[in-house]
C-alpha cells in the first residue's frame, strides 16, 4: 500500500473514532432535558438549516445517523473530482426516455453549467429548490443549470427523518428514476438527470447528500463544500453575478 493510501486510512480510522466519540456523548445529553435546546441548536447549526426538532429528535445520535454521516463523510474525501481540474463526464439517466446520457451533453460551448445534487428526502435540498428556481431565472441567459438526482439521503429503511418524503432505498434504475420523476414533474424549469445505480456521479463528485457545482469548458470552476453546511446557493449566486459582469 502507497503512503498516501496509508494515511487516507489512518485519516478515515482517526475521524470514524472522533464521530463515534460524539454520538456516544450526543446521546447521552440527549437524555437531559435540560440540554435539548442546545442540542437542537447545533444541529440547526450542522444542517445550515433550522428544521423542527420533530422531524429528527427520535433517531438523533443513533445507529442510522451515525452510518449516514459517516458515508458522507467517506464519499467527500474519497471523491475524484477537484477545483480547476476536468470535470467527471458522469454517465446518468434521462428522465425524458429512461436512456443514456452524460452529464457534459448539457454543457453548451463555454456556457457555465450549475449542477445541482440531491434527493426528495433531503429537506433542505428541497427547502432550497424555490431559490434554485430563482436563480434559474436570473441567470439563464448566461448558464446553464440541471439536477443530479442520487441515492436518497435520508430514506425511509434508514435514518428516516418524520414529517419527511417517504421514499425508501432504491433497489432498481427504475425505482430511482420513480422518485425523480416525482421531483421533476413539482420542479420542472430544469431538466432532472438521475445517477446510475453504480453511483458513479455521486463518488466521482463527492454529492451525498447535496452539493453544488459549476462546470465550464469541461472544468470544475466552482465546488461547493459537502452539504450540508457547504451547501450555498449565495456562493454559486455570486460566482455567476462574478461572470455575469464580465461578460458585459
Amino acid at each position: 500500500m502507497l503512503f498516501s493510501e496509508r494515511w487516507m486510512t489512518l485519516k478515515m480510522f482517526f475521524i470514524y473514532v472522533v464521530l463515534f466519540v460524539i454520538f456516544r456523548i450526543g446521546a447521552f445529553l440527549k437524555q437531559f432535558p435540560a440540554t435539548h435546546d442546545f442540542l437542537r441548536w447545533a444541529f440547526n447549526l450542522l444542517s445550515g438549516t433550522d428544521l423542527p426538532p420533530t422531524m429528527y429528535w427520535k433517531l438523533l445520535f443513533g445507529k442510522e445517523m451515525l452510518e449516514n454521516v459517516w458515508q458522507s463523510i467517506s464519499v467527500d474525501m474519497n471523491k475524484k473530482v477537484k477545483l480547476d481540474n476536468k470535470a467527471f463526464n458522469s454517465p446518468l439517466v434521462s428522465l425524458s426516455d429512461e436512456g443514456f446520457c452524460r452529464l457534459l451533453d448539457f454543457a453548451k460551448g463555454e456556457r457555465p453549467l450549475v449542477v445541482n445534487f440531491g434527493s426528495s428526502t433531503c429537506p433542505i435540498f428541497m427547502k432550497k429548490m424555490l431559490e434554485y428556481e430563482k436563480m434559474i431565472v436570473q441567470f439563464k441567459d448566461v448558464a446553464d443549470f440541471v439536477i443530479v438526482y442520487i441515492e436518497e439521503a435520508h430514506p425511509s429503511d434508514g435514518w428516516a427523518f418524520d414529517e419527511n418524503n417517504n421514499i425508501p432505498t432504491h433497489s432498481s434504475q427504475t425505482e430511482r428514476c420513480v422518485a425523480a420523476r416525482q421531483l421533476s414533474s413539482q420542479n420542472a424549469i430544469c431538466p432532472v438527470l438521475v445517477d446510475s445505480m453504480l453511483n458513479a456521479a455521486n463518488v466521482a463528485y463527492g454529492a451525498l447528500p447535496i452539493r453544488l457545482y459549476i462546470i465550464r469548458n469541461n472544468h470544475v470552476v466552482y465546488q461547493g463544500g459537502a452539504g450540508p453546511m457547504g451547501y450555498c446557493m449565495d456562493d454559486v449566486i455570486n460566482w455567476l453575478s462574478a461572470y455575469t459582469g464580465q461578460k458585459h
